[in-house]
């Protein structure tokens, strides 16, 4: 192990530092261990993947159509509730049994023919732990104890139920204006979606297992690791990287849930494996966790530059403050001045909102330049245009808009 170590604050309030005993919600990234349960059960001869969900699941309308293979590899054509308008702010926040999470989707016509194309869809996923209660006759919380976390000595690792209280759980935070409390997630909801916790040491055990047969057969890993559309296997990504001017096979997950963010990449080819794991849901994990790939290949990689932040007139700050539509997207942007400090206010991921501060570091005749605060990006106006130009990069990609209003 050539790094093991926290950063940061696992409290904020109480000023308790992260760990590498530290655990957290992973989001998504519990994906992988729901697509190991369904294959247990199929080794132990109570499912096929290549049968349709009615033989399991038989009251859900149009399971004829749709067999597990679909719902592993988000190719179902489900719609995905956590894209629902009202997800943010009314279905996330209240408690759900299993059934009416799935009542949430279970009615909805399918967005297209099941197989036809790849849809991240995190309803699938939900009604994969269905499936794996159903069978199994016990909790997804059980099942996983007994066939996963157990054998492999996961002591740190479970199903969040949000009411039992784990030790060492770090708090969840995101960022308006400054550090704050995550927005409420019921933890009813997430379960075999994105509803676990862990510790980046709890994944390495995780991650060492995936090169045995300790937990299912090889010929049931092939299965799991091989790509389907959008280079999608069963709960994984499964992708060539090129790192420097090498391609590298990366199988990984990103994983996200309010106040937390993670991702797990496994160069499998190389025996490297790099987990990221944040209680701050805006951190760059990815693009951080890519950085620590090209320090161990070699390849050089940029740090943020140090800079001063510098003064504007007032007249320029009138001018740069509105709404920015970006271009070929519903999202918006919006610059704010308030108590003498710009603001940048944009969603991400599920319609999450954030704010936080932006600091002009270089001027021109033509354009301003600024920083954020707390995430590497980075706003670029071109105030001589018209409509005043935003070029504004999130991490590795660079969006343009224009200023509305």
């Amino acid at each position: 192990m050539l790094l093991s170590r926290g950063y940061g604050w696992s409290n904020i309030e109480h000023t308790v530092p992260n760990t590498p005993q530290t655990k957290y919600r992973i989001g998504s990234i519990t994906k992988g261990f729901t697509a190991m349960a369904v294959l247990q059960l199929q080794e132990q001869g109570l499912l096929s993947v290549l049968e349709p969900i009615r033989n399991y699941i038989p009251d859900f309308p149009k399971g004829d159509q749709i067999t597990i293979h679909h719902l592993l590899t988000h190719t179902s054509g489900i719609p995905d509730f956590v894209k629902f308008p009202d997800y943010w702010t009314r279905i996330m926040r209240l408690p759900s049994t299993l059934d009416q999470t799935i009542d949430l989707f279970k009615n909805l016509p399918l967005e297209f023919i099941p197989g036809e194309r790849f849809s991240y869809c995190t309803s699938s996923y939900i009604l994969l732990t269905k499936m794996i209660e159903r069978l199994s006759k016990q909790s997804y919380a059980s099942f996983l104890n007994r066939y996963i976390f157990g054998p492999l000595k996961m002591n740190d690792t479970g199903v969040d139920d949000g009411r039992t209280i784990v030790h060492n759980l770090a708090s969840g935070y995101s960022v308006w204006k400054e550090i704050i409390h995550t927005e409420h997630m019921d933890m009813s909801i997430p379960v075999g979606g994105y509803g676990l916790y862990s510790t980046v040491e709890d994944l390495y055990r995780w991650d060492q297992a995936l090169y045995t047969n300790k937990l299912v057969s090889y010929e049931s890993l092939q299965s799991m690791f091989t790509p389907h559309l959008e280079n999608y296997g069963y709960g994984w990504a499964v992708q060539q990287l090129e790192i420097g001017n090498k391609y590298h096979t990366c199988i990984s997950h990103y994983g996200d849930i309010n106040g937390f963010c993670g991702n797990i990449l496994r160069f499998v080819n190389d025996n490297l494996t790099v987990i990221i794991l944040s209680n701050l849901n805006i951190t760059p994990v990815t693009w951080i966790g890519k950085n620590l790939v090209r320090l161990f290949f070699g390849v050089p990689i940029s740090f943020p530059e140090v800079t001063t932040s510098i003064d504007l007139n007032e007249s320029v700050v009138k001018r740069i403050i509105g709404i920015y539509q970006i271009e070929n997207s519903e999202r918006k942007i919006t610059i704010t001045y308030e108590g003498g400090q710009l603001y940048l206010s944009v969603t991400k991921m599920h319609g999450a909102p954030f704010q936080y501060p932006i600091h002009p570091v270089s001027v021109t005749e033509d354009y301003i330049q600024f920083r954020t605060e707390y995430i590497d990006e980075t706003l670029v106006f071109n105030i001589n245009k018209t409509p005043i130009q935003l070029m504004y990069r999130e991490m590795d990609q660079t969006h343009i808009a224009f200023h509305l209003s």
